[in-house]
């Protein structure tokens, strides 16, 4: 067993020896694999980030009804009332005019501006909330409380929410394709740069199988070849995505703050880094061994 990790150790160090010989040709290699690495990546931390945001906001269903300045109190009488009879609202909360200019000021800071005004251009509005989620009847319910007598506009405060849901679904979709796409491509091209290595040492593995190489001393530089090559690339591609990132973040916490949001894309994290180092060896593996089956066993 002793032997066994000091020949796989020995020729993993032959491995970094001949990559380090050859630094051009190594460094592009692993920057091509850093790049189809970082793509999933990248996208994969923008949807982390964003659904952490989704995850914050408000998940219940609430439709705001703006009321016309000559509603009357009874037809306001009537709508609140609809928090009983309509089995489709869980309840309600009506907001005075002057309890939204209140909540404006406070959540804006436009206090002195808004004071300068010489009427409240704020209605009442009664905010429902739904039951449900299902679109449709969210939809319905809407259409039904716009045309109350009373209501100027009736409004689904959710829905910009939902569009962001569906959105991330999207994304997820998208990234799984990408995912598949450029994994296959990781596989192909270590598959590629092996098989071009075994073509230009042909000679040496004939020569080290007439003095009696096993099979498996031959295969051995190839696959650490591999692990090299996909480990490193893992690494590169996460610093590459942590750079991006990094320059990203002010331009993107500036822009949230505007809208007085915190918010900051997620860089990679040690468990992030360990997944990816170790999806880009595996899958650099895999195409090692598929390029060494396929070739060397014509030689061997």
């Amino acid at each position: 067993m002793k032997n066994w990790f000091r020949q796989h150790w020995l020729a993993f160090k032959r491995t970094l020896g001949g990559m380090l010989r050859q630094p051009l040709t190594s460094l592009l290699n692993l920057l091509v694999i850093a790049v189809a690495a970082a793509f999933p990546l990248a996208l994969w931390l923008v949807i982390s980030s964003l659904s952490g945001v989704a995850g914050r906001m408000p998940v219940e269903s609430q439709i705001t009804v703006f009321l016309r300045s000559s509603a009357t109190e009874g037809e306001i009488k009537a709508l609140r009332e609809l928090d009983g009879k309509d089995a489709r609202i869980a309840r309600h909360r009506f907001v005075s005019r002057d309890e939204a200019l209140k909540e404006m000021q406070q959540s804006t800071g436009m206090g002195d501006l808004l004071a300068g005004l010489p009427d409240n251009p704020l209605p009442d509005a009664i905010i429902f909330t739904a039951k449900s989620n299902q679109a449709e009847t969210l939809e319905t319910l809407q259409k039904e409380l716009a045309v109350k007598a009373g209501v100027d506009e009736a409004q689904l405060d959710s829905a910009w929410a939902r569009r962001l849901e569906r959105l991330l679904a999207l994304g997820r979709a998208v990234f799984d394709a990408i995912a598949v796409l450029l994994a296959l491509a990781l596989v192909l091209i270590t598959g590629n740069t092996i098989r071009m290595q075994i073509l230009t040492r042909q000679d040496e593995i004939e020569v080290s199988k007439l003095i009696g190489a096993s099979d498996a001393f031959i295969r051995r530089p190839f696959i650490h070849f591999a692990i090299a090559q996909g480990l490193g690339g893992g690494l590169l591609a996460c610093g590459i995505v942590a750079l991006a990132l990094w320059r990203l973040n002010p331009a993107v916490r500036e822009l949230a703050t505007a809208y007085g949001q915190q918010f900051a894309l997620t860089t990679p994290g040690l468990v992030s880094i360990a997944l990816v180092c170790a999806a880009t060896t595996l899958l650099c593996l895999f195409g090692a061994w598929l390029a060494v089956w396929q070739h060397l066993r014509k030689l061997l």
